[in-house]
């Protein structure tokens, strides 16, 4: 099982971003803005996302989160050495970067096939839960560009909308997160009654929070998680994946968030050259 990853520097937004197809004024800007409701809209069920930087990029992760897209959409990611190559230095085929849950996993007949950690839907679902991830994790290769191709034939919209683009390396831990880590549901939405006494809710937005125990950091793990939480804080968003690349990818898209660190802690010395601290991730 591979431990748990962290993408704190979202070479994405130092990209300069095109894409296949818009509609209206929903272009690729949208994915370089932490907004739900800025969304890069395609015409169709098919689009095509180029990142291309000044300078090369150290990239292992490709993400895009809050999509309208199903467990049977396709995503497919390249990456060439300078702008204009024939041969790219990064292929990954055509993935499913969002898949169901496999059967036989769970009870046949319980739930519907296809069924996935995702509840779909479109933008306008996303403040109550809605909307899916996509996921590519790969060997980190040096890039000046990047060409994602999504498909997404089952879209019920019958057009393809996401909200944010994440891209670069990781960092993990030589030593995973302590057992006991909690995902929590949380939910703004506020129960009362009339003053008649009937019941009442005042619907409010959802998201996840996942809190861990970091207990055996080495000196250079120690040094880096440092650096990302002085850099972040509590304000610049990054990606945490608890469980990246799990045989079972309901857990995986469980896990894995886009947010901001919920808390900042003391890191303390329990050991000789140990290191340990708690850590919440937020969802935006």
């Amino acid at each position: 099982m591979a431990n748990l990853r962290i993408l704190h520097d979202n070479a994405a937004d130092r990209a300069v971003l095109t894409a296949s197809s818009q509609v209206g004024a929903l272009g690729p800007a949208n994915l370089q803005r932490d907004r739900k409701s800025a969304v890069l809209r395609a015409t169709g069920t098919a689009q095509t996302i180029t990142a291309t930087w000044p300078a090369q990029e150290v990239v292992a992760y490709v993400g895009l989160f809050s999509t309208n897209l199903t467990s049977t959409a396709r995503m497919r990611v390249r990456g060439y050495a300078q702008p204009g190559d024939a041969v790219a230095v990064l292929d990954t085929g055509w993935t499913m970067p969002c898949p169901e849950a496999p059967l036989g996993s769970y009870p046949f007949g319980e739930m519907p096939l296809g069924w996935n950690a995702y509840k779909w839907g479109g933008v306008n679902t996303w403040a109550r839960g809605g909307g899916s991830n996509l996921v590519s994790w790969f060997s980190a290769v040096l890039v000046r560009q990047l060409v994602v191709d999504v498909t997404g034939i089952d879209t019920p919209e019958g057009y393809i909308e996401m909200s944010r683009l994440v891209a670069g390396n990781y960092f993990a831990p030589e030593y995973n997160a302590s057992y006991g880590a909690s995902l929590q549901l949380q939910d703004t939405s506020e129960a009362y009654r009339t003053s008649a006494g009937s019941p009442k809710a005042a619907v409010g937005t959802t998201s996840k929070k996942l809190s861990i125990n970091l207990e055996s950091l080495t000196p250079p793990d120690r040094a880096r998680l440092m650096h990302i939480l002085r850099e972040c804080g509590p304000i610049k968003p990054l990606m945490f994946s608890l469980f990246p690349e799990n045989a079972d990818p309901l857990i995986e898209q469980d896990h894995m968030i886009y947010g901001r660190v919920a808390n900042l802690e003391a890191v303390a010395t329990p050991y000789y050259e140990t290191y340990s601290t708690p850590l919440e991730i937020e969802g935006l």
